[in-house]
């Protein structure tokens, strides 16, 4: 199990994997830098950490999640006997399991289930209906599967290339250098990023769409 600070936990055994890899890089860069440049492996986790930091959750790939919301925490969600939760993802592939007054024995939560729910995949909104009226100290429990798979962020990975690319050809930030007669300019987009962890206004721009919309 993974803890996130996302207000949630990450069912699995393995830790996040990077957006790309050592010889993914190689061919976005057309083997530019050698695959096994220490540098390209310390910059490729530092910005794939620094993208799901700003996106507000893990991203890709697609896995199974658990979160727990106090009762007292969504009381501006009911709709009537209704409950509207947005769930700490903007990808979320199906729901597994919802549990009502949800209490924890040893390491599995136990509770009433609630089988009548509505799903947007696209934004992550979950509304479950006929939660009726519940004491302010219960617990929702909720397992769903969320992220995309590798294969479906192709934005993501060139970004990441990006960053990494310019933190190695420019690591101290600067936007064109000379030497020997010859002048070197940097993209703007880049120039100013002194390392992969840097998010540039373009960068966010590309990032907005995976962002958590937002989360009660």
């Amino acid at each position: 199990m993974i803890i996130t600070p996302w207000h949630y936990n990450i069912i699995t055994s393995s830790p996040l994997p990077d957006f790309i890899t050592a010889q993914d890089f190689a061919e976005f860069t057309n083997a530019k830098f050698g695959v096994t440049d220490n540098r390209i492996k310390a910059n490729i986790p530092a910005a794939s950490e620094a993208i799901r930091k700003y996106c507000g959750w893990h991203v890709a790939p697609n896995l199974v999640c658990e979160t727990v919301y106090n009762v007292s925490d969504l009381r501006d969600a009911f709709i009537g006997n209704d409950l509207a939760v947005q769930l700490p993802a903007t990808f979320v592939t199906g729901v597994e399991k919802i549990l009502l007054d949800a209490k924890l024995n040893g390491t599995e939560y136990e509770g009433e289930n609630a089988e009548d729910f509505d799903l947007d995949t696209s934004c992550g909104l979950l509304k479950i209906y006929d939660v009726g009226c519940r004491d302010r100290k219960s617990k929702i429990f909720i397992r769903y599967s969320a992220g995309y798979s590798l294969d479906q962020i192709n934005t993501i990975k060139e970004l990441v290339s990006n960053l990494v690319t310019h933190a190695l050809v420019n690591p101290y930030g600067v936007s064109s250098e000379a030497a020997g007669g010859v002048s070197v300019s940097y993209s703007a987009i880049w120039a100013g990023s002194a390392n992969s962890t840097t998010l540039t206004a373009d960068s966010r721009e590309l990032l907005d769409p995976y962002k958590v919309k937002g989360v009660y």
